[in-house]
């Protein structure tokens, strides 16, 4: 037996027969492989491991005070606070405060008591009018009510103090008399001589005017001065109110018309409940002090006057109040710029330091210049971390170490899978290849350069989208090395900072292995995700390089990695679409949607070519089969068998799957037979360019016959020709050959599964056979020209293909006659079931 091409082949199981890979390695192998492996790892570790001698760090101490006699530079990367900047956002922090105002409290209470000295002066003549009442009420006559005397003896009394100097800036004699006027219930009775009869009789003794004889105690205490009690307790209550509230000075200035001010409570402790925020001009001035308690004053004097005698004269009791205090009212309201300062300096310190990144062999101060604030302060943060990595050079050690086996580790990684990944042969031009790595490159620095405005360090920069849309659209061999220069570029653009090249091309890196295959919207997510975690490591590495990992400019890095993976999930299936239908590129996130069977017009082939469309179905799973044993794109190869054949739609009957009955080439002339079996190549790419299918599919239409002779009618040409003017190219299908090896796949495929039906009592044996008599005829004929196929490789695919085909032709196991068959009344008969 003999397989392609004559060579001799030995006879195999057929569940042994297959593509020939490598031999399998012994566990001993494997071992020494692991070992060659650890010891590489360990090795570069120790390589980028490199303790610095930090005592040479800084060989002197420097004169900061005046000129630096050498430059000074860092030997490893730090942060250092940016004074200017600090100082200008704490300066807007600090601008922010209001002023700060205080009521007086001392103001008040002195207020206050001369409030209560002016009431005492009032109060200290509540004696004399008792002697001014009694000597009233002694001197009357019955005729005279005891109001009346009372009034007219408060008025007198009120009238002679006013007549005295100290009483000038009193309020009048009817206020005075009020703040002096006592309870009628505690006026004394007078007791009136006992009438004489006279010869007029006892009307004319009633009518004459009866003189007091003796005043009697209306009670135990002589007099109450109710009514002044209550307007002390009244005065003494708007005023200290008035105040605490804050009162500003009667004239403003206009330009402090808008200020808004804080109003601290009385006393340096006043608790935050005392302290408000109001515009200067809303504080009231005296006059509108006085004003705005007039509501809350009537309320408080008529709960006062329902204790006295007269409930209905609150308004007295208002007037009387507000007479005596209204004058003692003052502004309360005082600027404290103590206060003020206070809080301004703690809104400074409430603003965190601004840091700058001060890079490695960066200049800390340079020679022959003078020190300045800023230098002198970086000098000193330096000095700390050298200090502190002194203090700590174990910690310092282990996290250097950890941070170059993170590095190494990733890229030994990458190393394993750009090594593993299979070789592709993109069906992109180099052409469009070119333009894409362009605009791609292009797209990402406009990028970088917007995010350029925003965030400064580049780390938002989406690089690994660029990797991860190339591998999709072209192949992942050249997507690693875009994605890669476009790092380089990137890290240019932000002033050659090698951290944005690491953290790019890792990510790049990432994201481009973990996306050989795209079968699902879901592939292109999980790929940013990769990304983002690889793009986390690295951060973390590269700052446990050059600083604390928990300082809060890693967390901060850390963030925008995280925010970086972020906009590459949402970019790459946002953009994907718009790159395919640009460049004119078929990937297999396309492929998917055409391999949907409920395509119309994979419908119309199976209504009007029943038996094509079952010859493609079955000749999709041998492509797609074949295609993978070869590393080719199975996908790609399934979707083609699917449309291959849809030009038979047209002229259905002229194939014989489609056939019933008679044969129609019977009656027609060998050529004119040809010209329509060839005739389904042409107008099947019509009508997939009508259906807008994707280029390889059409091509798939076009090559899945080459330019592969017609045999059968070419040799009843030859049969029946009179004048030898048979022409073999009259016989051919149009073409071209297969250009990639999906096509050649599927010319192969299609070929064996259509012959080998001719086959009588096929086994696998004969059918291995015939698939490489095909192959072998095809390639004679120079069919696989144009699309490099290794012998190897058709060697697989004959394997592949005959089992696949035995597969689909099994038989059924006999069953044995059934002599005892119970029949059942209620079962239908089916057609083409057991007699």
């Amino acid at each position: 037996m003999t397989g392609l091409f004559g060579r001799k082949r030995p006879r195999t199981a057929g569940a042994q027969r297959g593509p020939q890979g490598p031999a399998p390695r012994s566990q001993g192998q494997i071992r020494l492989q692991r070992l060659l492996v650890g010891l590489a790892f360990a090795v570069l570790v120790a390589a980028l491991t490199k303790k610095p001698q930090e005592q040479n760090l800084l060989p002197q101490e420097f004169d900061t005070s005046g000129v630096a006699l050498e430059d000074v530079k860092a030997a490893f990367t730090f942060q250092s606070e940016d004074l200017l900047e600090t100082k200008g956002i704490r300066e807007q922090a600090a601008a922010l405060v209001y002023d700060h105002y205080r009521i007086d409290g001392d103001l008040v209470q002195a207020q206050v008591q001369a409030l209560r000295a002016r009431i005492a002066q009032i109060e200290v003549h509540r004696p004399g009018i008792e002697t001014a009442i009694r000597d009233a009420l002694l001197g009357s006559t019955s005729f005279q009510s005891d109001e009346d005397l009372v009034i007219k003896a408060l008025h007198a009394y009120a009238a002679n103090l006013k007549e005295e100097n100290a009483w000038e800036d009193m309020p009048g004699a009817s206020v005075i008399a009020l703040w002096l006027r006592p309870d009628m219930s505690s006026i004394p009775t007078r007791q009136f001589e006992t009438p004489t009869e006279t010869d007029e009789g006892a009307d004319a003794a009633e009518e004459t005017p009866q003189p007091v004889q003796a005043l009697a105690p209306a009670g135990p205490i002589p007099f109450l001065f109710t009514f002044g009690e209550k307007l002390r307790e009244l005065s003494l209550g708007a005023l200290e109110e008035v105040m605490n509230e804050g009162v500003r000075q009667a004239a403003l200035d206009p330009r402090d018309a808008d200020k808004t001010i804080v109003v601290l409570g009385q006393g340096p402790l006043a608790g935050p409940q005392s302290t408000r925020e109001t515009l200067l001009s809303d504080v009231p001035n005296p006059e509108q002090a006085l004003a705005k308690s007039l509501d809350r004053l009537v309320d408080m004097a008529r709960t006062a006057a329902k204790e006295t005698e007269e409930p209905t004269a609150y308004a007295k009791l208002h007037d009387a109040a507000m007479a005596i205090a209204g004058p003692w009212v003052h502004h309360s309201l005082r600027e404290d710029n103590f206060s003020t300062a206070r809080a301004k300096d703690q809104a400074r310190a409430s603003v965190e330091p601004i840091m700058k990144e001060i890079l490695q062999n960066e200049l800390i101060q340079p020679g022959s210049r003078q020190w300045t604030p800023q230098s002198r302060s970086d000098l000193e943060t330096y000095r700390g971390m050298i200090q502190g990595s002194e203090e700590k050079p174990v910690r310092r050690a282990l996290e250097e170490i950890f941070a170059h086996a993170i590095l190494v580790g990733l890229i030994l990684l990458c190393l394993h899978r750009a090594l593993s990944a299979p070789v592709e042969r993109s069906a992109t031009s180099s052409v469009k290849q070119l333009n894409l790595a362009l605009l791609m490159m292009c797209a990402a620095l406009l990028a970088g350069r917007a995010a350029s405005y925003f965030e400064p360090t580049g780390f938002v920069v989406p690089i690994a989208a660029t990797g991860i849309l190339y591998a999709i659209l072209v192949n992942g061999r050249i997507a690693g090395m875009v994605s890669c220069l476009t790092a380089v570029l990137v890290s240019v653009q932000y002033g050659y900072d090698w951290r944005i090249l690491i953290l790019g091309g890792a990510m790049s890196l990432a994201g481009v292995f973990s996306i050989f295959r795209v079968r699902k919207r879901s592939h292109m997510t999980a790929a940013s995700v990769m990304a983002t975690l690889i793009g986390l490591l690295a951060m973390v590495a590269i700052s446990l390089a050059m600083d604390s990992p928990a300082s809060e400019a890693a967390w901060r890095r850390l963030l925008l990695v995280a925010l970086n993976g972020g906009i590459c999930m949402m970019a790459v299936p946002g953009l994907l679409s718009p790159l395919e239908r640009l460049f004119g590129i078929t990937t297999d996130i396309q492929l998917l949607e055409y391999s949907d069977l409920n395509n119309e017009i994979l419908g119309e082939l199976a209504i009007k070519a029943p038996g094509t469309y079952a010859h493609s179905l079955m000749l999709g799973q041998l492509a797609e089969a074949a295609a993978d044993a070869i590393g080719a794109n199975g996908l790609l190869a399934r979707v083609s068998a699917y449309y291959h054949d849809v030009g038979k739609m047209r002229r259905s009957e002229y194939f014989s799957e489609n056939q019933t009955g008679e044969n129609i080439h019977d009656e027609l002339p060998p050529r004119l037979s040809a010209r329509a079996i060839a005739s389904h190549v042409v107008q099947g790419a019509e009508m997939a360019r009508e259906a807008r299918l994707p280029k390889p599919i059409v091509d798939g239409i076009l090559e899945h016959h080459g330019t592969c002779l017609i045999g059968y009618f070419y040799q009843q040409a030859m049969e029946q020709q009179k004048h030898g003017d048979v022409q073999e190219e009259h016989f051919r299908y149009p073409g071209p050959k297969p250009q990639s090896p999906e096509t050649a796949i599927l010319m192969i495929c299609d070929a064996s599964e259509s012959g080998v039906r001719s086959i009588k009592n096929p086994n696998e044996e004969r059918v291995r056979e015939f698939v490489d008599k095909i192959i072998q005829a095809r390639y004679e004929d120079g069919q696989f020209d144009d699309c490099d196929l290794t012998l190897r490789q058709l060697n697989n695919i004959a394997g592949v293909v005959s089992r696949r085909i035995m597969t689909h032709l099994h038989t059924r196991v006999a069953y044995p006659d059934m002599k005892d068959e119970t029949k059942v009344d209620n079962v239908i008969p089916l057609s083409g079931g057991a007699k």
